[in-house]
Order: structure tokens, then sequence, then C-alpha cells
């Protein structure tokens, strides 16, 4: 079921034009900066599928997804080592999801400090304090698959950001292991992304407790209290008026820890054609533009040359 739609025919699920060229933009940038060629963060892509009304039944209650785990003990001693210092024996499901969660929301606080690098596999981006998000998406599923909970990638192409689903208690729960964000329902039950495309208002209803474990990337500073309560509350916008924007793509793909051979992890330290990356990267701005993005989330981003003046 849906053979012919998934991976880098993903759009044949979106009926939208403007959406699908926000979704045709993405890639571009994404081929822009990885090359066709570009390894296990284009290869990721073949296993994505978007998430609507037609697929939702397939992707939350049908196969799509396999169920068990066939992770074999010592083949990846490295990702073990780290679920081991996180989890504790007897460790609740939903503790272990967030344990793993802040292992990688603090991955950028570890490892090797300078360079702009990018790529690689699991064990290598633990290792440099990877912290972009497709990269520590993929490393929280893998973990979680070590420790035992299905999990997969889930994607944002619009607005260009990868996060991820785990299945805790039975349920699907949405994390985005690079801020450190999660929800949960009203009743306190987990929320999912289909979930949250349904209601994206949930992020102004989370506790104290969930709000706390945010760590945003950015330019804000955690040694300013003030700061960094904006960071929160900018991340928490963009959680609600771009990620889950209604006219957004969204796809839930599939990525085995496992299935390592499948994959190459070449390593970049710039785009491979920097002059694609730039047109799709403006093209994308545009695009969300007419699409109904919040001006404060992309308005930044549409001059990236330096200033031409007159002589």
């Amino acid at each position: 079921m849906f053979e012919d739609k998934m991976g880098f025919q993903q759009a044949a699920l979106i009926d939208d034009p403007v959406v699908r060229r926000g979704w045709e933009l993405w890639l571009e940038r994404v081929l822009g900066f990885y090359g066709e060629d570009g390894g296990v963060d284009v290869q990721i892509i073949a296993g994505q599928l978007i998430l609507n009304e037609k697929s939702r039944e397939y992707i939350y209650e049908g196969d799509f997804t396999p169920r068990g785990i066939k992770y074999v003990a010592g083949s990846r001693p490295l990702l073990e080592q780290t679920v081991a210092e996180v989890v504790r024996p007897g460790m609740p499901d939903r503790e272990k999801a967030l344990a793993l969660m802040r292992r990688c929301r603090d991955n950028r606080d570890r490892g090797l400090k300078g360079g702009n690098w990018s790529g690689g596999s699991e064990e290598e981006l633990l290792k440099r304090g990877a912290i972009m998000c497709n990269e520590i998406a993929r490393v929280f599923v893998c973990l979680c698959q070590v420790a035992g909970l299905r999990a997969r990638v889930m994607c944002a192409h619009i607005s260009g950001h990868m996060m991820a689903e785990v299945e805790v208690e039975g349920f699907w729960w949405w994390i985005d292991a690079m801020q450190g964000c999660y929800c949960f329902k009203d009743d306190g039950s987990y929320a999912s992304t289909w979930d949250l495309m349904q209601d994206p208002a949930l992020f102004e209803r989370q506790s104290r407790a969930q709000i706390a474990d945010v760590r945003p990337t950015g330019p804000f500073t955690e040694d300013c209290p003030e700061a960094h309560q904006l960071s929160v509350a900018f991340r928490m916008l963009k959680n609600r008026d771009c990620y889950f924007h209604p006219k957004e793509a969204i796809a839930v793909g599939n990525y085995f820890v496992w299935e390592m051979h499948r994959y190459t992890f070449p390593w970049f330290r710039q785009a491979v054609d920097p002059a694609r990356l730039l047109r799709a990267r403006r093209g994308e701005m545009l695009n969300r533009r007419e699409l109904g993005w919040p001006d404060c989330y992309f308005n930044p981003y549409l001059f990236d040359e330096r200033l031409k003046t007159r002589d």
C-alpha cells in the first residue's frame, strides 16, 4: 500500500499545488546541500510517506512501521553504551524515551568542538556533538530502538525540520529531540504527530514541567533567564504556527538501527551545489509567505547575501 507514493514520490499525496511546490523546494534544498548521492541524509527520504487523511490509518493503524525490534545486541556497542548511560534497568518506557531525548538534546555539550561538519554515522554524530535536526533525529530513533522502543522519524518539509515519534504504552508520541520538545493531550495522554496536526494549540496548554525540558538552539543565551524564556516562547510559537501549520507537508518515515548496511555515511564540510541550495532557500521563503507562514519565522532569511550599494 502506498508503495508508489513513498520516498521521492511523496508529492503524489499532496493535492494543493503550492504545498506540493513547497515539498519540491525542500527536496531541492536537501539535494543542493548533500548532492544526489548524498548518503544517509538523502537515502532516508526513501522511507517517508506524507501524513494526511488518505494515509493516516495506514501509518497509525496499519503495518507502515513494522512491529518488533530486530536489533541484535552487540552489533552497535557505542549506541548500547550511550543507552546504558541514561536508561536504568526497570525504567518505564515513558521515562526511557525522555531520558534518551534529553541525551540527544544535550549532545551539543559533548564531543568535538569547532568545525562546520555535517553527516556521519550515528556513532560519529555522538562523538562530534552533532545537534542538527536531521542528524539528531536519527540518533534518537536509533537509541530508542536499541533500548527496545519502536521509533521513527517525522518531517515538516516546508518549515524544514526533522523530528521523531516513539511508541510508548501502545501510543505514538511526538518528540523533537533537537529542542527538547514533546506534547501531551489535555487528558494527559501522549500527543502524536497526527494529534498535533489536528490541534496545534496543544503547545499552548503544556505544563511547566514540560516547558522546562525545552532547550532551543539559536542565538539566545542560556546564561540570561529572560533571553532563554524568550527563546523557549519562540520555539513553541514555531511548533504551533510553522511545523504544524495547516498547509505544512508533514511526513513520517522509517529508519532502523539494524539496517546500517543499507546506508552510506559521508561527511560534508560545505554544500555540494551552493547555487542550487541558494535558489531553493529563496524559493522556500517566498513559498512559505504565499502559504501564510508567520513573518517572525522567515523574514530574516530572505536576505542572505552582502548588501549591494551604489558607488
